[in-house]
Formats: C-alpha cells, sequence, structure tokens
C-alpha cells in the first residue's frame, strides 16, 4: 500500500506540472503550490521557471527534491478552472490525493472546450477587431480578418509537427507581411497596419508581461527567462515579416494608402467582438463570457481616461488598474481563479505592438525611433503591472490563483 504522503507529494507534483501548462505565473503558481501544501500537511519550496519546475518535500534535513521538465505551456481558462475546482476538491478531503492524480490526468487528456475551427475563427476576428483599433478603415479590417483567419489555420498545420512548431512564428510573420502587401496591389490598403494587426495573436505582449510581473515580484530567473523569449519571438517575427515584405516588393508592386479610420463608436463594437473572440481563443467558460467583456472594456476606457488626463503610458496603469480590480472582484465573488478575466483583458493592453515596431525600425537603420519604441515598450509593461500589483493591494483576489 502507498503511504499517504507519497500520494500527496504524487498529487502536488501533478498539480504543480498542470498550473504550469496552463499559463500560471512563476508568482502565483509558487504561492498555490505552498498553499496547497500546507492543506496537505507538507512541507513543500517551489521553484518555477518557464522550462522546468523543482519541488522540494519535507523539514530540511530529509528534503525531497523532484525537478520536471515541462514546457511553456498553453492558455486554456476552461481546464485551468477545473484543475483549480479539484485542488479545492482535494483540500476539502472530498477526494484523496490518489483520486486527484487520476482525475488530473482525465482534465488534461479531455477535449477543449471550443473546436479548433471557432478558435480559428476567432483568430481572424481578433485581428479584424485590432485594425480597428489601429486606424484601419473598412477594407483595412476586411483584409486583416482574412490573413488571420489563414494564419489561423497555418497554426493548427504547424502544431502536428514540433519542427513546423519551431518555425511557425518566422514563417506565420513572412505570410502575413507578403499577403498584406500582395493585397495592397489589389485594394486600397495599407500594408504595414494590416500586417500587424494580423500578426496580433503571435505577438508575445502576455509574455512580455508576465515576464515584468515575474521581475517585479522578485522571480528575477523566471523573468529573466521569459524577456529573453519574448525578445527571441518578436526578432523572429521581424525577421519574417522583412522576408515576406522583400518577396512582395520583388513580386507586386506595393501600394501605401492613407487609412481613413472607422467612427469613434466603431472602437466599442470592435472591442465587444474582441473580447469575445480573446476569450474563445484562451477557452475560457460561457459564464466567465460577460465578466471578461466587462474587464475589456473597463480597462479600455480605464486606458483612455488615464491617457487624456496623464499621458499614454499611464494611461495603461489606469487601464490594469480596472482590469485588475474587476479580476479580483470575479474571484472573490465567483470563487474562480482570477487569470480567467485577467488573461483575456490584459491582451487587449499589452504592448506587443510596440515591440515589433521598435524591432522593425531597429531591423530598417532607424536606430533612433527603434530604440526609443522599444524603451516605451519596456515603459508600458511596467505600467501595467504596476496597475496589475496596485489593484491586487487595494481588492485582494482571496486565492493564490
Amino acid at each position: 500500500m502507498v503511504p499517504a504522503g507519497i500520494d500527496a507529494i504524487d498529487f502536488l507534483l501533478a498539480l504543480g506540472r498542470a498550473l504550469h501548462r496552463y499559463g500560471t505565473p512563476a508568482h502565483r503558481l509558487e504561492d498555490a503550490m505552498v498553499v496547497m501544501g500546507r492543506r496537505l500537511d507538507l512541507e513543500v519550496e517551489v521553484f518555477s521557471t518557464p522550462t522546468a519546475l523543482i519541488m522540494s518535500f519535507g523539514a530540511p534535513a530529509e528534503l525531497r527534491t523532484r525537478m520536471m521538465r515541462v514546457d511553456s505551456g498553453e492558455l486554456d481558462m476552461d481546464k485551468l478552472e477545473q484543475v483549480d475546482d479539484l485542488a479545492d476538491d482535494v483540500a476539502a478531503q472530498k477526494l484523496t490525493p490518489a483520486e486527484g492524480v487520476r482525475r488530473l490526468e482525465q482534465i488534461l487528456a479531455s477535449p477543449r472546450l471550443f473546436g479548433r475551427a471557432l478558435s480559428t475563427v476567432m483568430h481572424g476576428v481578433t485581428s479584424g477587431g485590432m485594425a480597428v483599433f489601429f486606424g484601419g478603415g473598412a477594407v483595412d479590417v476586411a483584409v486583416a480578418a482574412a490573413i488571420g483567419l489563414t494564419l489561423g489555420l497555418l497554426a493548427q498545420v504547424a502544431k502536428r509537427s514540433t519542427d513546423q512548431a519551431r518555425v511557425f512564428e518566422l514563417v506565420g510573420a513572412a505570410f502575413v507581411a507578403f499577403a498584406a502587401a500582395a493585397m495592397s496591389s489589389v485594394v486600397s490598403i495599407t500594408p504595414s497596419l494590416v500586417t500587424v494587426a494580423a500578426l496580433i495573436v503571435l505577438l508575445p505582449g502576455m509574455s512580455l508581461t508576465v515576464a515584468m510581473t515575474d521581475l517585479a515580484t522578485r522571480h528575477l530567473i523566471a523573468g529573466t527567462a521569459r524577456l529573453m523569449s519574448a525578445v527571441i519571438v518578436l526578432l523572429e517575427l521581424v525577421v519574417g515579416v522583412a522576408l515576406g515584405e522583400r518577396l512582395a516588393v520583388a513580386l507586386v508592386d506595393v501600394e501605401q494608402a492613407i487609412p481613413i479610420p472607422l467612427p469613434a463608436w466603431s472602437q466599442w463594437i470592435a472591442l465587444v467582438a474582441t473580447a469575445i473572440a480573446i476569450a474563445i481563443v484562451v477557452q475560457a467558460q460561457l459564464r466567465a463570457f460577460v465578466w471578461i467583456v466587462a474587464a475589456c472594456a473597463g480597462g479600455y476606457a480605464g486606458n483612455r481616461l488615464g491617457a487624456t488626463w496623464l499621458d499614454a503610458q499611464m494611461g495603461v496603469l489606469v487601464g490594469a488598474f480596472a482590469v485588475g480590480v474587476l479580476a479580483n472582484v470575479f474571484a472573490r465573488l465567483m470563487e474562480r481563479p482570477a487569470q480567467v478575466v485577467l488573461v483575456p483583458a490584459v491582451l487587449l493592453l499589452v504592448p506587443g505592438s510596440m515591440g515589433f515596431r521598435g524591432m522593425t525600425s531597429l531591423l530598417g537603420h532607424d536606430t533612433l525611433t527603434g530604440v526609443e519604441t522599444v524603451f516605451a515598450m519596456f515603459v508600458v509593461a511596467f505600467a501595467l503591472v504596476a496597475g496589475l500589483l496596485i489593484a491586487n493591494a487595494v481588492v485582494s483576489p482571496r486565492r493564490s490563483l
């Protein structure tokens, strides 16, 4: 018969791997594992990085240490909620740790809440919505949505092979840039605007935000690793875009039209559509959709008001504060992880497009503009993190996740 302590350790190991897989930041993951260990009468020390999870159990004189190689994970809010519910059940002794391990395996193996087809369509909706925010006209929005949809299809194909997945950002960026430039010879669009909007799902804005959060909460190794990962992805996208643009220039006559922005009210329609699309992409449960749309609207309104009262960077701080407060209220009232609302809403605030434009300027030998834009990206990223941390201090989520 397996000792109860061994079952508890096995459950904590499986729980840590699951939380890491579904995009839990280092500070939340480590806090959650320590709290769960106390509930199971285990002394636990946890060290989390983007690619490894190290956990030690027991008193200092008799530690048992386990190291697990883990992947960077995926954003799946539905399964994150299921894992959170399971952890509560085990802590309340409704399930034994051994039963918890088996249930975790079932959760990991279960199909995603929304199928690949719908998620792929939402890539197109997200790209079209972002084109509205970037000041694009109706044709820019339509072309960005079409290219974003095609990019979503390519993403599904790339997932089937590890080798293809490793070069997807590079190849996907080249395709998007080429398609946008080629379409400019057919219809009146702004290729640069369409390119950034169509690439929005690939931009590592969320990774950059989590990296800055890790650094701000003194998880220095995890934060540095995530930061460098985000920079590498940005470089891959920039090189891919440069390749696609050069190829398009060699084959077609690329035209640069001046965009005619849609009316201001269209941004609110785009906001709701984009919020729902992102909620589907990250597999949020339907009952969270109203909260997600409200958080996105609060973040957007806070961002605009803050930018009007203060400046653009501080506007992001105000928007992030509004998002953080709503996410924490959701966690307190619904007894669900704040991440469920926080992740989709933050994706609309993240400064990934600024980093992309900065890297593009550097590649084009516009060093001054590139450095200024990249520096502004880090300022915006930290302002976003500061807003979230202040929100946690004002309205505690009462939960580790």
